[in-house]
């Protein structure tokens, strides 16, 4: 066996992959401390009247105060794996999430009208909430916020991963 191949097969059984996960799943829970923050929820500040124009009643949305990526029952969180995998000309490292977590990680547009629902009982589709969606008209942006990022900080765990595959010390 050659030693190329054996140095690629000590970094494909490495585990590489758990602290590619491990250093995502810490960039959620800080949301992305450390590549400069992710932008605020826009349910931080969004309220809805769902009284009339004479007795307005506002409410706040159901998500107010929440973490990006973290707080909703599609939880990005919980999706995110990796695989280290040796390829021809080295190794290959993938973090695999859903598809709504590589939305979430470039960011995206939503064009037309968008329906919100602003609670949880909205949410479930309850019809006693009904007059609880927010509806956008011209669509909506989502801003990037980065799952799988480079920072130093990520550089150094991985490579020290790597000397430690490699039987450093």
């Amino acid at each position: 066996m050659s030693l190329s191949r054996h140095l690629k097969e000590l970094l494909q059984k490495s585990d590489i992959g758990l602290i590619l996960t491990k250093q995502a799943k810490e960039r959620i829970r800080k949301r992305g401390e450390d590549i400069g923050g992710y932008a605020p929820l826009w349910a931080d500040t969004a309220k809805l009247n769902v009284g009339t124009k004479k007795k307005p009643k506002f409410i706040d949305h159901y998500r107010k105060g929440g973490v990006p990526l973290q707080d909703t029952g599609q939880n990005i969180f919980n999706t995110l794996t990796a695989r280290t995998e040796a390829t021809e000309n080295g190794v290959r490292l993938t973090l695999i999430g859903s598809a709504i977590a590589a939305m979430q990680s470039k960011g995206f547009k939503k064009i037309g009208e968008v329906s919100i629902p602003f609670t949880r009982r909205a949410v479930r589709g309850d019809p006693k909430g009904a007059k609880e969606h927010l509806k956008i008209k011209k669509g909506i942006t989502v801003p990037a916020r980065p799952i799988m990022a480079m920072p130093v900080s990520a550089r150094i765990g991985v490579a020290r991963a790597i000397a430690r595959a490699l039987g450093a010390r």
